[in-house]
């Protein structure tokens, strides 16, 4: 996905100063699939993982989400069931929006209508992109595919900060998959690993293997 690396400071910057913060500690559940949405929420701090349950039980990782960003807002704007659940990767710090607040927000801050519609124009390619990559790619160009789409600018560095499980989750493939793909990636000096994190040393070579394949 063309990561929302959520470079729309005017939604940062209006979101993370809104109080009260709610904590929640590593491994609670947020929001829960099929739940009624009356709000969304803005993450100011952690990381969270977006997944869904299938009917048998499995689990299919969908994204995760880190400080700056925002989650749960498509079934807070189509009024439908949430199709996901999130659960906190780390202890995290939320802003809960609802309605009201929205509202007045956007009447002081027109731009945020703006980026609040490119981020879920994003996220509608994102999923449209996961879909195909799964039906058609090699595991080499999905993982490749989905390590481009999650790129974020560290202090001058290109960093993915995604665990081997969770590349394994969103892309359907064993943990034991990923580690053999990021090995050869790392062999190529294409990227190389960090306690949980990727820097991409070869943006150009890592396109290339996404959409080759």
């Amino acid at each position: 996905m063309e990561k929302t690396s959520f470079s729309h400071k005017n939604l940062q910057a209006v979101f993370s100063r809104e109080t009260p913060v709610k904590k929640i500690s590593k491994g609670e559940i947020i929001y829960h699939q099929g739940d009624r949405a009356d709000c969304f929420y803005y993450l100011k701090k952690g990381k969270v993982k977006v997944f869904m349950i299938s009917p048998d039980g499995l689990e299919k990782t969908l994204s995760t989400a880190s400080s700056g960003e925002i989650l749960g807002e498509a079934a807070f704007f189509d009024k439908m069931p949430r199709v996901s659940s999130a659960c906190a990767v780390t202890n995290i710090e939320l802003v809960t929006v609802n309605e009201r607040k929205l509202v007045s927000l956007i009447r002081e801050n027109p731009e945020l209508a703006l980026e609040l519609l490119e981020i879920q124009a994003t996220r509608i390619r994102q999923l449209s992109s996961q879909i195909d990559s799964m039906a058609f790619m090699r595991a080499d160009g999905r993982i490749a595919q989905l390590l481009t789409q999650n790129i974020k600018n560290n202090n001058g560095k290109k960093t993915v900060n995604l665990t081997h499980e969770e590349i394994a989750g969103m892309v359907g493939v064993s943990r034991v998959t990923v580690s053999k793909i990021l090995n050869r990636f790392k062999r190529d000096n294409i990227l190389k690993t960090e306690y949980g994190k990727i820097l991409i040393l070869d943006t150009t070579a890592l396109e290339k293997t996404g959409e080759n394949n």
